[in-house]
């Protein structure tokens, strides 16, 4: 049964990999450093959709709802921020495991992204399957099908410093990426750059 699973997603990842531009990989980690993303040092957290920011009820839990929102009166806005998603079930196998009282804080925590942590050293993008799709972009419901998973939710923490700015970017996205077609050209990564992080921000 693993071995035909195996297959299956095999198959997928090969649809998909001939169906987006072949700088796939270059465009997804355009597309982060938007967000104030960095290879050698931003962590990248993978939780299944449906459970993202759903609590396990611990004492992690209104710890961690109180450091949030200290952390959004003291920036102007909140710094964590889905970036998009994947239903490739292979992400599970490329995250470093949380640890139990991480897990516990929210249940659909799978792991995280991240260079120092990567087997082979890959920073993240490199790491994220092929399927990724940015927030408020269509997820094609062929791929959807042939995956035939609930699907994974990608976030990160952007530069505190961006905190207060991230939610014009957001809306931008929205504007430009509903009406876009994951497997073309992210064209739109243009026009968002006058939106996004720049490192002078610092």
């Amino acid at each position: 049964m693993e071995s035909a699973s195996k297959a299956q997603r095999a198959v997928a990842e090969h649809v998909v990999a001939r169906e987006v531009p072949p700088n796939r990989r270059q465009e997804i980690l355009e597309y982060l450093k938007l967000f104030g993303y960095k290879p050698e040092r931003t962590v990248i957290q993978v939780h299944i959709t449906g459970f993202f920011g759903k609590k396990g009820g611990g004492a992690a839990a209104p710890r961690e709802a109180a450091k949030r929102e200290a952390a959004a009166k003291r920036y102007g806005g909140t710094t964590f921020v889905v970036v998009g998603r994947t239903h490739d079930p292979a992400i599970m196998e490329q995250v470093t495991k949380p640890r139990k009282s991480a897990k516990d804080a929210s249940p659909g925590y799978v792991g995280y992204l991240w260079q120092n942590r990567d087997p082979q050293l890959r920073p993240p993008h490199e790491a994220i399957p092929l399927d990724f799709t940015p927030v408020h972009v269509p997820y094609p419901k062929d791929w959807k099908d042939v995956f035939a998973t609930k699907g994974f939710l990608l976030a990160m923490h952007v530069p505190s410093s961006f905190a207060k700015e991230k939610s014009s970017l957001t809306r931008a996205l929205y504007r430009l990426g509903k009406n876009a077609d994951a497997r073309e050209p992210w064209t739109f990564l243009k026009e968002l750059k006058n939106f996004g992080y720049k490192p002078e921000q610092e």
